[in-house]
């Protein structure tokens, strides 16, 4: 299961993974738990456990499991589910409890957890207020004689998605340092403060790692900004720098929201639905993308990629856009969707050929040949929509609001960016 998912996944998304030397030796059992922020909804849990070299075991919420072929599959996966009041599920205070003695045991026996502290999605880069239950449940785990005897580790991980349903967006994990629990004592006690201080320490750490956006109507300009900023340097921008331009925008609102409204209204494409500020800051890197010739020997795979079922996540994201209000969910139904539209493509297309050629034999042979001309020619996809991406937003190369709030955050990176 782990690795057709994994397949789908990174069909649809780029995937960059940092930190794996925080997970130190995977080689033998050790108890830990992951945290992280909730940006895309079921997406999340399923990108933790196909992206990371162990099995996670994710807490999710129950109402999903209702489902029987999403049930099937998130037991696949190992998750577990876990009842929210909103859900107002009878006795769910014992039905919580008998998925925490089910954690706990995997933790006893060197288990991975992974557990969303804000207890739900939102899809916004940044990191919102911890509920205590996590820190609730990590309490009672650190005073179980069997845990304790795994070495329970608590690590920040960030999952940032830069565009939620985008096709060939980029979907980020940084695993961060082990939290110092040692303040608690080898039994603590399960209480308001200490639930209190680790929730705290636990927010803290993972801020670390994470892209932290400010809340509100200046969130717009500000991932307009960082996403220029990730375009010009190939990776996230720290978030001391991110904390300035926040600032900055703050002492400037009026004119940073009327300028970033106008940009928008004269047809830059908006950062929540497009690429198109990375694509400007790779050009202000003067690093606009090129076909290179390690590239180009990849164009008839591709050409095979898109005859076939290069189409389908096109149509899938568009569908989903259509259908669909909250973003963080169109790749949740969007990637399964692909996955069966793909797969039964090259089904048909391969048993059509098959019966062509009198030999049912050629069915796994022609899939397997259309899943290598897709894994080839995704290097050559990626280059190729960068390039469209660039050539749509270069008339706004030298527009005043980029000059002004992204340019400026570049070549003056310690200096305010105020004229």
């Amino acid at each position: 299961m782990r690795p057709f998912a994994k397949w789908i996944f990174y069909m649809w998304h780029r995937v960059e993974i940092q930190g794996i030397e925080n997970l130190e030796d995977l080689t033998k059992p050790q108890a830990r738990l992951l945290f992280s922020g909730h940006q895309n909804a079921l997406a999340d849990p399923i990108f933790g456990c196909v992206a990371l070299p162990m099995q996670m075991h994710y807490f999710t919420r129950a109402d999903v499991f209702a489902n029987p072929l999403a049930r099937a599959l998130l037991l696949r996966l190992n998750m577990m589910p876990i009842f929210r009041p909103i859900d107002r599920a009878t006795e769910m205070v014992e039905r919580n409890q008998d998925t925490f003695n089910s954690a706990h045991a995997r933790l006893e026996s060197g288990a991975c957890l992974g557990i969303f502290p804000e207890a739900g999605h939102l899809d916004e880069r940044r990191i919102r207020r911890f509920k205590h239950g996590s820190a609730r449940f990590i309490l009672s785990a650190l005073g179980r004689k069997g845990i304790q005897d795994q070495c329970l580790h608590v690590q920040p991980m960030a999952l940032d998605f830069e565009r939620y349903e985008g096709y060939r967006s980029l979907a980020r994990i940084r695993v961060g340092t082990a939290l110092d629990l040692s303040s608690f004592g080898s039994n603590p006690e399960d209480n308001g403060p200490n639930r209190i201080a680790l929730s705290h320490q636990m927010r803290v750490g993972l801020l670390t790692i994470s892209v932290n956006l400010m809340e509100g109507p200046l969130y717009d300009p500000h991932l307009a900004i960082c996403r220029f900023l990730e375009g010009h340097q190939g990776k996230a921008p720290s978030q001391e720098t991110l904390d300035r331009i926040s600032q900055e925008l703050i002492s400037e609102s009026d004119h940073a929201l009327s300028g970033f409204q106008t940009l928008i209204e004269a047809g830059m494409p908006h950062p929540r639905r497009a690429e198109a500020f990375a694509a400007l800051g790779r050009m202000h890197h003067q690093d606009p993308s090129a076909r290179q010739p390690s590239v180009l020997w990849r164009w008839p795979a591709w050409v095979v990629f898109m005859l076939t079922t290069g189409w389908w996540p096109r149509c899938v994201e568009s569908w989903m856009a259509a259908l669909i209000r909250d973003p963080a969910y169109r790749t949740t139904f969007g990637i399964p969707l692909a996955l069966i539209g793909i797969c039964t493509t090259w089904l048909v297309l391969a048993a059509t050929a098959a019966y062509a050629l009198g030999n049912v034999l050629w069915v796994p042979v022609i899939c397997l040949a259309f899943r290598v001309a897709q894994q080839l020619a995704m290097p050559y996809e990626d280059q190729r929509m960068d390039r469209i991406q660039e050539r749509q937003v270069q008339r706004f190369f030298a527009h005043p609001w980029i000059e002004k709030w992204c340019a400026q955050n570049v070549d003056n990176p310690k200096s305010s960016s105020k004229t």
